[in-house]
Order: C-alpha cells, then sequence, then structure tokens
C-alpha cells in the first residue's frame, strides 16, 4: 500500500490521480466501477455530480446521464449515510423505496448490475465523494485483502484530489467562446454535440477544449469539470 500513497504524492493532475486509481482497482479484478465527485451542499445523485465511470456499457451511461434518472439512484445517498461499504442488494433494502427508486433497481438488474458495492470517501470541509465497484461476482468470494486495497486506495486518491484542488485558486482566463464550450462540457455534451450547439466546426470545438484543459492544467474532461466546479469556473 505505501507504494500507491508514495505514488499520489507525485501526481499534480486530478485526471492523473483518477485513472491511477482505475488501474489499482482493474489490477484487484474490478470489471466495473465509478467515482462520482458531489459540489458541497450537492446530493451525490444531483445533475452536478461529476461520474468518471468504467466497464459499464454504454446503454447503462447514456441513461445514467439524463439528470431525470440519476436523481432516481438512492445507493450513493444511502452509502454515505450508512458511512461504510454498502453493496447494491444492502442499499435497495435498506430503506422503503419510491417507485421512482424501483423504477432505477429494475434498471439496474435489466443492465446486469446486480454484484457491485459502494464505498464512501471522506474529504476536509465537507468535501465527500462517493465510489462504486464491481467484481461481477457476489462480494463474499472477494478476499478482505483485495477489498483493502481498493478501499484504501480509493480513499487515498480522493484525499489527493481535494489536495490538488485547494491548491488550485487561481481562475483561469478563458476567452467568451472557451467559456461556452466549458459550459456545456459540464453538462457532459461530446465534442460534437457541443459543435452542431454553437454552429462551429468539430476541429474548432477541439481546438477549444484543448485551450481549456491546459488553462485549467488538467489532461483531460474529468479533470476538467471537477476543476471549473471548485473554482466556480461554471455552474452546472
Amino acid at each position: 500500500m505505501q507504494r500507491h500513497f508514495a505514488h499520489f504524492e507525485t501526481l499534480y493532475d486530478v485526471g492523473k490521480v483518477l485513472w491511477y486509481n482505475v488501474g489499482v482497482c482493474e489490477e484487484q479484478g474490478v470489471i466495473r466501477q465509478s467515482y462520482h465527485f458531489t459540489p458541497v451542499f450537492d446530493a451525490p445523485n444531483s445533475a452536478r455530480t461529476v461520474v468518471q465511470a468504467r466497464g459499464f456499457d454504454k446503454e447503462w451511461m447514456e441513461l445514467y446521464d439524463k439528470a431525470d434518472f440519476r436523481t432516481k439512484d438512492p445507493v450513493p445517498e444511502r452509502t454515505m449515510r450508512h458511512g461504510q461499504l454498502l453493496t447494491w442488494q444492502d442499499a435497495r433494502w435498506l430503506e422503503p423505496n419510491t417507485p421512482e427508486n424501483e423504477e432505477y433497481f429494475a434498471a439496474m438488474e435489466a443492465h446486469g448490475l446486480i454484484h457491485g458495492f459502494g464505498v464512501p470517501l471522506y474529504g476536509p470541509r465537507g468535501r465527500n465523494a462517493y465510489a462504486s465497484f464491481d467484481f461481477g461476482c457476489p462480494l463474499e468470494e472477494i478476499s478482505d485483502e483485495r477489498l483493502g486495497v481498493i478501499r484504501s486506495v480509493s480513499q487515498a486518491g480522493h484525499q489527493r484530489i481535494c489536495v490538488l484542488l485547494d491548491k488550485a485558486r487561481t481562475l483561469p482566463d478563458l476567452s467568451e467562446r472557451e467559456a461556452e464550450v466549458l459550459q456545456w462540457i459540464v453538462r457532459g455534451k461530446s465534442l460534437s454535440v457541443i459543435a452542431d450547439i454553437l454552429d462551429l466546426s468539430p476541429d474548432t470545438v477541439k481546438t477549444y477544449s484543448k485551450r481549456i484543459y491546459a488553462k485549467l492544467e488538467a489532461n483531460d474532461r474529468v479533470g476538467a469539470v471537477i476543476k471549473a466546479l471548485k473554482l466556480g469556473v461554471v455552474t452546472a
């Protein structure tokens, strides 16, 4: 574990921290995982929550990106209230469900999302997050050692992200058009869709996105969105 903790100290980009976490969890056998970074005072299933996910099928991600569907997901909030590891199945029966909650759980089953679990991640000044993982098999088949690695590395990665965000105090000098493109990126639109919305060529929007990432000192979309929301450059 110490080598993972030491490596985090060498990372100065939010995106690189996230992808290092992904790699460690995949080494432990995780086939699906997600990280949900929620702005302070927001619900963990709000439209403003930034979600990095890997291993989920395209249809599920398109569904989850819809704000009206995401708000039906009670698992992150129940996991945060529970305060420790909680399987998706236990989360389903932990509290009474609304019809919207049942619709969400039915959709999970239809997409084969059965055996996963969530963990709360804690940061300074209420900057908490939720992460989920799925080995594709019942949790009882996974050793405590593998679970310990995943939980410890995910918590350490979240702490590192919080440290990096605290250092990112200076507001980037974005042009009016760059701010407009960033606003649509934060809303989850692809670069091709943004090009259609703004009546620009895809190459032009791609150029704007590269400039935005550079000014936010981020290497990818997720890192840029998290920094933009933290700095208050845009709102979702």
